[in-house]
């Protein structure tokens, strides 16, 4: 696992789906959703790049 807050955030995600099934809001679960995949996108980045000031083509 190379970047580890990438798959943290996407199960934080997917998680917020199943708290109407287990008896919590739908409201508190779409809330964690979309909390967990704004942080997804924040922290994503392509699985070939480093880092670093090179363009990528």
């Amino acid at each position: 696992m190379k970047n580890w807050k990438t798959t943290l955030f996407g199960t934080v995600g997917a998680l917020g789906q199943i708290f109407p099934l287990i008896g919590l809001p739908q409201e508190l679960g779409q809330a964690v959703s979309v909390i967990g995949l704004t942080l997804l996108a924040v922290f994503a980045k392509d699985s070939n790049v480093t880092g670093g000031t090179v363009q990528q083509s």
